[in-house]
């Protein structure tokens, strides 16, 4: 028994700009510049659509794909919103060095 999957024919996904954000859109490279920076995003390797609809408003689409490749829409909203929290607040990374007794060899 062979099973078919199913594809959904369009699945869409808008981001807000924030004000004091600007965004670039071309051929799947985002470039968002902010009051603390630029940060440059390549996503080629996905086949979606990403425009710019509005100054701001980025559309994201996906055509003809399964239940894998759909995920691939909400992770690349879920990338400009980081993207757009580093160019405002930025990041803070936190190390914290563990001591064990026993040797992990």
């Amino acid at each position: 028994p062979t099973s078919i999957e199913m594809k959904t024919i369009h699945c869409l996904q808008d981001v807000n700009v924030p004000k004091d954000c600007q965004v670039t859109i071309k051929s799947r490279l985002i470039t968002v510049v902010g009051p603390r920076g630029t940060i440059k995003r390549n996503l080629k390797h996905l086949q979606i659509d990403i425009r710019l609809i509005a100054k701001d408003v980025i559309r994201v689409e996906k055509w003809f794909s399964n239940r894998k490749e759909l995920a691939a829409v909400n992770t690349v909203c879920s990338h400009i919103q980081n993207m757009f929290t580093g160019v405002q607040r930025g990041f803070r990374y936190k190390m914290k060095s563990v001591y064990a007794h026993f040797p992990i060899n």
